[in-house]
């Protein structure tokens, strides 16, 4: 080749660098071809060639390109990287990781290579080797900002939740401009349960890419699982709009509007979803298991149970297990869907909630023969202290919390090896909790990855706060993880798993006859069952006393979903007896305006004005919330599903609750406190009677003060007494002897 050719080449290679840096691709492409074949030997030509190939979107002739470039230069650096980019995206992963592992070989430390290694050992499904790549990236630069995310989002996708957000987190803190750092900081805040800060990434995702449909998915699902469902319907409404074909955000539409009450557009969403991959029978269990939140009369009551107890029948004659793939997709469905709404309707749901029990445990057993087999050691075989483990999500500032820490505290650590796994969210009340045991594990493992950590930890003794509050609980019963297998009442009805052998309950709270009522065997600890923490101190009630008028105002703490539709009418005698008003707070606004358009014709049906009559409050804090009911003249309880911490509230601040008893132990919660402070004459076993000692109650403010002074002298035996923390411990010792 003569000294003339490479001059004309080099010519070349720099017109064609100047249109390429102007954007004119495919004049500069002609440049770079024109100096490779004047010079063949030059390995600039091949590379900008295989570059501009790649920006072209043609990876394979790129590919072609580059190697004909590190062949004429083996020692070009950036051509093995760029090699390996058009491997990649040729879908040659072997060879990308190959070529980029050259690149590094010839230049070490070199970060780039390195970054796109760590990408395609990813698409190669390593994520192990994928790890170190990134991690090495931030090892040689801490701000790399696109390490930090992949390494995230790897972390992320393997369950490693809490190990994924310091790399999210600084992704995002080096690159806050990015739509793609805060929206996945935002899908990873709300796989860890911090809803709030979901939505505030989310948000910020959606400034930067208003029209990216995940973003304003992320934050419709963060705004569902906070329960603000007027804001998550049109997030999730827009997100469809952005991608209609998207089956996941149809599900979640689906689930906010039946949170909102809106039941049979969720249950059209169902109906017309095709479900997305993998989400075959999590869908069919949602299409068939799908209950009111709040329901318009006793008819839709027992219409709905009607298409319950079908659905349930055709899941249990057509549950398929017969694949690997089936046992994935009912495995997903049985750790995502819950009857949590069948118990809040008025009748006996033991028979049911059993078989959709036997339901899960033939899922998970498929899924783990070796989880759902007996334990293959016995209680205290190895000679220490009794280990007890705790499963539970909602141990946070929660009603669980407020009922069940002083049992877990109370176990001496002299005696008791306690280690807890927790999905829920963090805040003090966890804190307080985690300092009281052995080991707390925060996490979000899937079900069945968790179980096998349960299972390993051999335990004698294993407690479930709240099967039927969190889903993945209720399939991690369906298996047998410890020797001894308890309920506490949470979520105060059976947990119908075959695997649970204890329903731990409170003496006061359980009729003669609540045997029956449990799959478990059932065990009454002294009193409530626990020992409760009082609520914090009241704030200012001023805002009571601005809405409370010249009628008395009474209150209904309860939510919405436990006011059954016959309780309407019966409040509305207690209003036409006595003139006063009744008091709601307005904790989920949809579901809000169905219960008031349903109560406003209940009262106008009496001639009652509603207006005049129904008071929609809003959201307090706790403590100005506890000092509004301390000014109020008497708190109504609510029918089958009683109040529990709302009643606890009440009654802290020596404010009189009037209790409905009901037939099972989750209509019984208030009525046992007021025998346990021997206040009976406030427990209430008919309407007649209900409506009654209301009346009578509103008629004498002097007798109310009177059952106040009662209160205020009698509220310590449900805080202070621990009895029923010293019988849980002899429980536990005592089973795990055995």
């Amino acid at each position: 080749m003569s000294a003339d050719d490479k001059r004309q080449a080099l010519e070349q290679l720099h017109k064609g660098a100047a249109l390429h840096r102007a954007g004119q691709l495919g004049l500069a492409q002609s440049h770079y071809q024109r100096a490779a074949k004047l010079d063949p030997q030059n390995a600039d030509a091949w590379h900008l060639l295989g570059v501009a190939a790649l920006q072209g979107g043609n990876p394979a002739l790129a590919a072609k390109h580059l190697r004909t470039c590190v062949q004429v230069r083996p020692g070009f650096a950036e051509a093995h990287n760029n090699l390996g980019v058009a491997l990649r995206q040729n879908g040659k992963h072997a060879e990308a990781v190959a070529a980029f592992r050259q690149a590094l070989a010839v230049r070490n430390g070199y970060i780039d290579a390195m970054f796109n290694l760590g990408i395609a050992y990813e698409a190669a499904g390593q994520p192990a080797e994928a790890d170190r790549c990134y991690r090495q990236v931030l090892g040689w630069r801490a701000d790399h900002a696109d390490a930090a995310a992949n390494l995230g989002n790897l972390l992320r996708r393997h369950g490693h939740l809490n190990e994924a957000l310091p790399f999210a987190e600084m992704a995002q803190r080096v690159a806050p401009y990015r739509a793609q750092t805060n929206g996945n900081l935002a899908l990873l805040l709300s796989d860890l349960g911090r809803q709030a800060d979901a939505v505030r990434c989310a948000r910020e995702a959606i400034a930067r890419e208003p029209d990216q449909a995940l973003w304003w998915k992320t934050l419709g699902v963060a705004q569902r699982l906070l329960h603000d469902i007027d804001n998550a319907v049109p997030s999730l409404r827009r997100a469809l709009e952005l991608d209609p074909g998207d089956a996941a955000t149809a599900l979640e539409l689906a689930l906010a509007l039946n949170e909102g009450g809106e039941y049979e557009a969720a249950c059209k969403l169902y109906a017309t979803t095709s479900p997305p991959p993998g989400f075959g029978e999590r869908v069919r269990w949602l299409r068939a298991l799908n209950l009111p939140a709040i329901y318009r009369d006793e008819a839709e009551i027992d219409a709905a149970r009607a298409r319950f107890d079908t659905g349930l029948h055709e899941l249990e004659s057509g549950l398929r297990l017969d694949s690997p793939s089936a046992i994935h997709e009912a495995v997903h469905a049985a750790a995502s869907v819950a009857p949590f709404h069948l118990h809040y309707q008025p009748r006996d749901n033991t028979g049911l909630q059993a078989r959709f029990g036997d339901l899960v445990a033939r899922v998970m057993s498929a899924a783990a023969p070796e989880l759902a087999a007996p334990c293959d050691w016995v209680p205290r075989a190895h000679g220490g202290r009794v280990r007890v483990g705790i499963v539970a999500s909602h141990l946070m500032q929660h009603t669980v919390s407020r009922y069940f820490a002083r049992l877990i505290e109370g176990l001496d650590r002299e005696r008791f090896d306690v280690t807890v796994w927790h999905g829920g969210i963090e805040d003090d009340s966890t804190r307080r909790i985690a300092a009281g045991v052995s080991r707390f594990v925060q996490t979000q493992a899937g079900a069945l990855n968790l179980a096998r950590v349960v299972r390993d930890a051999r335990l004698d003794v294993l407690v479930y706060p709240e099967i039927g509050m969190d889903p993945r609980h209720q399939a991690l019963a369906g298996l047998r993880l410890a020797p001894v297998q308890c309920a506490l009442y949470g979520h105060p009805a059976t947990s119908g798993a075959p695997a649970i052998d204890y329903f731990l309950s409170g003496a006061e709270l359980e009729p003669p006859d609540a045997d029956k009522h449990y799959r478990e065997r059932l065990l009454r600890l002294p009193g409530l069952g626990t020992q409760p923490l009082p609520p914090p101190a009241p704030g200012d009630g001023a805002w009571f006393d601005a809405v409370a008028g010249r009628a008395p105002l009474v209150l209904c703490l309860q939510n919405f979903i436990k006011l059954i539709p016959a309780f309407d009418a019966t409040l509305a005698r207690i209003a036409a007896a006595t003139g006063a008003r009744i008091g709601f707070f307005t904790r989920n606004p949809p579901l809000m305006r169905v219960f008031r358009a349903r109560i406003e014709t209940a009262f106008a049906a009496r001639k009652l004005d509603p207006a005049r009559h129904l008071v929609f409050l809003p959201v307090q804090t706790h403590a100005d919330y506890l000092a509004g009911i301390a000014r109020a003249p008497l708190v109504l309880d609510s029918p089958w599903f009683s109040g529990g911490g709302t009643s606890l509230d009440a009654f802290r601040v020596d404010t009189p609750v009037l209790a409905w008893e009901g037939a099972m132990a989750r209509g019984r919660q208030t009525s046992a406190m007021l025998r346990i402070m021997d206040i009976a004459e406030l427990i209430a076993t008919s309407e007649d009677d209900y409506v009654a000692k209301a009346a009578a109650l509103l008629r004498d403010p002097a007798r109310c003060d009177s059952l106040r002074e009662l209160i205020c002298a009698h509220q310590s035996r449900l805080f202070d007494h621990d009895g029923a923390v010293k019988m849980f411990a002899d429980f536990l010792g005592s089973v795990a002897a055995r």
